[in-house]
C-alpha cells in the first residue's frame, strides 16, 4: 500500500505525535482552556462523542504542562467501587496500597499535599471514561479536592467522558462536585469541510504528494463517519486497502 500511494508510513495509524495532530480551532481552544484551568488551580470537564478527539486534547494538555511544576496522572478504568478506585489511584501514584478505603484516601490526600508543599508541584488527575464512574466514587471526589477547607487547591481534576457525563453532574446529589468543576468543554464532530482537511492532513503527513481521495469519496466519508476522527481513520484505512485491487492511484467513492 505504501509504495502504491508513495507514502512513507500508514497515514491513519494511532501512533501520532502531538506535533502531528490535526489542529482545529476547537481542539486548540479546548486544550488552551484546560491548560488555563489547571494553571489557575481549578478543575474541568471534557465531554464528547467516542472518537471525537478527547484523547488528543488530553495528550496535548500533558505535552503543554511543565513537568517540574505539575505531576500528570491518567486513569481510564472507571467501573470500580470507591475502595478499588483509591487502590488504583495509589498504584498510579506509586504508593503502597492500603487495606481500607479510608486509609487509601488518607494516603492519597497526604501524597497530594506532600507534592505541593515539599516539591512545589501541583497534581493533575485525569479520569477518563468518567461517565462510567459509579455514583459512590463521583460523590466522594469533591472531598478529594478539599484541602484545608478548600483553602489549598493542590489538585486539579479533569473528568473526561461521553456527553451523558454532563447530565450526571447535574444531579442534586453531585452539586458539591459540580461546583468544583467550573470549566466545561464539549467537543463536536467535524463537518464535511473538516473531514476533508483532516484526511488531507493525515495523508500529507504520511508523504502524499497529490490528493489520493477524490472529492466524492471525502463527502461520502464525512457522511459515513459522522465526522468522528476515529471512524475516519478506520474507513480511510480500509478504503486504501480496497483501492489496492484497482489499478488507479485515487480512492474514489
Amino acid at each position: 500500500m505504501l509504495s502504491r500511494f508513495n507514502l512513507t508510513h500508514p497515514p491513519f495509524g494511532k501512533e501520532v505525535t502531538v506535533d502531528e495532530f490535526f489542529g482545529t480551532e476547537e481542539l486548540a481552544s479546548a486544550t488552551a482552556r484546560l491548560k488555563a484551568a489547571v494553571e489557575g488551580r481549578s478543575s474541568a470537564v471534557l465531554t464528547g462523542e467516542s472518537g471525537c478527539g478527547k484523547t488528543c486534547v488530553i495528550r496535548a494538555l500533558e505535552d503543554a504542562m511543565v513537568s517540574g511544576n505539575h505531576r500528570f496522572h491518567y486513569i481510564h478504568n472507571s467501573m470500580v467501587n470507591p475502595r478499588d478506585f483509591y487502590r488504583q489511584l495509589s498504584m498510579e501514584l506509586g504508593l503502597e496500597p492500603r487495606a481500607t478505603a479510608a486509609s487509601l484516601f488518607q494516603q492519597v490526600s497526604h501524597h497530594f499535599a506532600q507534592v505541593a508543599t515539599e516539591h512545589r508541584a501541583r497534581t493533575i488527575l485525569v479520569l477518563d471514561e468518567a461517565h462510567l464512574l459509579p455514583h459512590g466514587v463521583l460523590s466522594h471526589l469533591h472531598i478529594l479536592l478539599n484541602f484545608e477547607r478548600d483553602s489549598k487547591p493542590w489538585l486539579s481534576l479533569v473528568l473526561v467522558g461521553l456527553p451523558e457525563l454532563r447530565g450526571t453532574l447535574g444531579r442534586d446529589s453531585l452539586k458539591s462536585l459540580s461546583s468544583r468543576l467550573p470549566t466545561r468543554i464539549a467537543l463536536s464532530s467535524l463537518d464535511a469541510t473538516g473531514v476533508r482537511e483532516y484526511v488531507l492532513h493525515r495523508m500529507t503527513k504520511a508523504g502524499a504528494k497529490s490528493q489520493i481521495f477524490s472529492e466524492d469519496a471525502l463527502l461520502l466519508m464525512a457522511e459515513a463517519t459522522r465526522g468522528l476522527p476515529r471512524l475516519i481513520n478506520e474507513v480511510a484505512s480500509h478504503s486504501l486497502v480496497e483501492a489496492l485491487a484497482s489499478k488507479g492511484t485515487v480512492v474514489d467513492a
